[in-house]
């Protein structure tokens, strides 16, 4: 058999187990020596393929494709630094917990550290980063080889998607020549067919959970992607016990679309300053960390009974106070609880959530509602969405902005954002990963100017693939986190220099250069009407902001928020 038939067949059967794996979407970076594989990826009806040139992006793109369908993707490259550039995404896959199996190309061994161009060593090349690395074997036209390449592909897809959920990476030597056989069919491999069980409790361990839970002050704290299927359980249980919720906004409970009294929106605002003695029997935490600072720094000092659910054993506590960890699927757990015999809590203990949340909606309305400032322009990007929309959330200040404003609707709305890492980098390119992954819905993205200025390269799939976002960039001509973090006291010029990083970007500029269409605000009314429109082609609204305006308003409805508990409120 020639060596052009022997690879084809091998990676044909090695594609065939990523699809039998669960990978229905792949992502491609062009290189020479990826060719096989991009080719006959791409030619695959089962599985839909986009091509980005920048690795970095692509990265980031797949990112997004996984975090909205939940299901593994593909990403595929040449050798050399191309594999490199993907560190980033797969740095952010794996501490949030996104399945991507990475397939890097790589020159055979007797090209390797010898001076070989284009070559560099990619073995574990993203080390802890990913849940395993696989060196695949040479190509070989063998019956075996070929289910060899299969099990790697299907194992390795099935490993991504297996708890905790992250990436893998497959890397693959190949020799000259390059061109696969187009005519050649999929070889008759094997196939295999997995089944994967849901870790629950025993009933003896629910029974002892609903007893020691029955009566008690409680407080549940939902952390990012939190399981959509157990948001109505959590509710009812909440709604039982009489505990409250403070759920994170990517938990995606605020925007459910269940109005529940249980739901505290505005807890990152007045856990500021509540007094020491409003402290809960039981807290018991949902996954990852909120983003709230004043959240954390509050869990930090607790120390009463502290659950940790968590659907795979990871142990993220970084706080160390937990006193109990729960192994268990959410969704089975919570519907186990509510069929237990429940005591309500005292009705004083939810009441002064409400009261809470009640004055830090009085001081948002008693907001200058025409100020162009970040959190009026948050609210009205989040306001003007429809039932069913997307929205992308950037990291730095936009994230945050969202957390102190964001109101529980009945309005279902699906938040986005990259909160493993929290990077700034790869926002605008993982925001349109989940713009393509289903186009029907319509996808904003908030992002300030840096993170935007970061990921330039990822705007040109954003045109390539027409896809239905509206990209609104926050422009305050640098990192304005910073001047509402302790760096604002440094010396003006070492603040201006290393912090605030002025970076005068021409946004209008970057996107013509990619054929986007662009629009500027000037006031709130003038953004409400620009999102109100909401043509089929993607478009970008730039927004400018002031940062030091920005800060000291902040600093005022905090200020407000802190008088009138202190005044009104018995904590």
């Amino acid at each position: 058999m020639s060596h052009q038939s022997s690879m084809t067949n091998y990676i044909n059967s090695f594609i065939q187990g990523l699809i039998d794996g669960g990978v229905t979407q792949a992502v491609i970076s062009p290189g020479s020596r990826s060719t096989p594989v991009s080719i006959l990826l791409h030619q695959r009806s089962e599985i839909k393929t986009y091509i980005d040139v920048d690795e970095r992006s692509a990265g980031f793109f797949a990112l997004g494709l996984s975090k909205a369908s939940q299901k593994p993707v593909a990403l595929v490259c040449t050798s050399g630094t191309a594999a490199a550039n993907y560190l980033p995404a797969v740095s952010e896959a794996k501490q949030s917990n996104v399945p991507l199996v990475v397939v890097t190309t790589d020159r055979p061994h007797e090209l390797r550290d010898n001076g070989a161009p284009q070559t560099m060593n990619q073995l574990n090349m993203y080390g802890s980063q990913v849940k395993q690395f696989v060196e695949m074997a040479l190509p070989e036209g063998t019956e075996e080889m070929y289910q060899y390449a299969y099990v790697q592909g299907a194992k390795l897809s099935n490993l991504s998607y297996s708890l905790p959920q992250g990436p893998v990476h497959l890397n693959l030597p190949l020799r000259e020549p390059l061109l696969p056989d187009l005519d050649l069919a999929v070889p008759n491999v094997k196939s295999v067919h997995t089944m994967t069980g849901k870790r629950c409790l025993s009933k003896a361990e629910i029974e002892t959970i609903s007893q020691n839970w029955s009566g008690k002050k409680g407080i549940f704290v939902v952390g990012p992607s939190f399981d959509e299927e157990a948001v109505r359980q959590l509710v009812d249980l909440a709604e039982q016990l009489g505990w409250v919720i403070l759920a994170d906004p990517l938990a995606n409970i605020r925007t459910f679309g269940i109005d529940s009294p249980t739901i505290s929106p505005y807890y990152d605002t007045y856990l500021r300053y509540v007094k020491e003695n409003m402290t809960p029997d039981i807290i018991v935490r949902f996954g990852k960390l909120p983003v709230s600072k004043p959240l954390n720094q509050w869990l930090a000092t607790f120390t009463g009974d502290y659950y940790l659910v968590e659907s795979a054993t990871e142990w993220l506590d970084a706080s160390k106070m937990m006193t109990t960890l729960i192994v268990s699927d959410e969704v089975d757990f919570l519907s186990n609880i509510l069929e237990t015999q429940l005591q309500r809590a005292d009705e004083s203990w939810l009441e002064l959530f409400n009261k809470l949340d009640q004055i830090v909606v009085n001081s948002i309305k008693s907001q200058d509602t025409t100020l162009f400032s970040d959190g009026n322009i948050t609210q009205v990007v989040y306001r003007t969405m429809q039932e069913n929309d997307q929205l992308f959330v950037s990291n730095s200040m936009p994230i945050r902005d969202l957390d102190t404003y964001l109101p529980v609707t009945k309005k279902r709305v699906t938040i986005y954002g990259n909160r493993g890492v929290n990077g700034i980098d790869g926002v605008t390119s993982t925001a349109l990963g989940v713009a393509a992954n289903d186009t029907t819905r319509h996808t904003r993205l908030l992002i300030g100017d840096l993170s935007c200025f970061h990921d330039t390269t990822g705007l040109a799939m954003v045109t390539k693939y027409q896809l239905p976002i509206t990209i609104i960039v926050i422009n305050n001509d640098g990192g304005g986190i910073f001047s509402m973090l302790s760096q604002k006291d440094l010396p003006t010029s070492l603040f201006d220099d290393l912090f605030a990083t002025s970076i005068n970007v021409n946004f209008e500029a970057m996107a013509n250069m990619v054929s986007l269409d662009y629009s500027s605000a000037e006031s709130l009314n003038e953004l409400e009407s620009l999102l109100n429109d909401r043509p089929n082609y993607p478009k970008l609204i730039e927004v400018r902001t002031n940062r030091e305006e920005n800060a000291e308003l902040r600093r005022v409805f905090q200020q407000q928020v802190r008088q009138t508990i202190e005044r009104d409120m018995t904590c």
